[in-house]
């Protein structure tokens, strides 16, 4: 499964957006550029500090857009997701181009577990990111 997807970019609009869990979960900071995903949302899993992305036709999500992930970093990606998400194909929007690339997607059959609150990046950082 994770050949299939060697050398693919990765869309990131929750944790791992931040360098210190891509660099936990695989080994490295990719590099990267930011993007834009159209007609999706970044919602707040129930009782979680981590967010969920649904199809939402009239919302739009900022996050990092990650080049070149291996075979063996997806391996690695898709068990720090495990069965919760579902990785889709989804075109992102770059300052100067369209890119294909996967996102951990919430599936419909789970939609129940979001909440109706929207999951803030900067909050996450000042929350879980800043020595207490």
């Amino acid at each position: 499964m994770t050949s299939a997807y060697d050398g693919r970019p990765l869309f990131a609009y929750g944790t791992l957006m931040f360098p210190a869990v891509i660099k936990s979960v695989i080994g490295r900071i990719p590099d990267s550029r930011p993007g834009v995903i159209n007609h999706y949302q970044r919602l707040r899993v129930a009782g979680e500090s981590f967010p969920g992305l649904i199809r939402e036709d009239s919302k739009s999500v900022e996050g990092l857009l990650y080049l070149s992930i291996t075979g063996g970093e997806w391996k690695r990606l898709t068990a720090f997701g495990d069965d919760f998400y579902e990785l889709q194909e989804v075109t992102v929007e770059c300052p100067e181009t369209s890119v294909s690339a996967l996102a951990f997607i919430v599936p419909p059959s789970r939609k129940s577990l979001l909440s109706d609150k929207p999951w803030n990046p900067d909050f996450w950082r000042r929350s879980r990111m800043t020595p207490r």
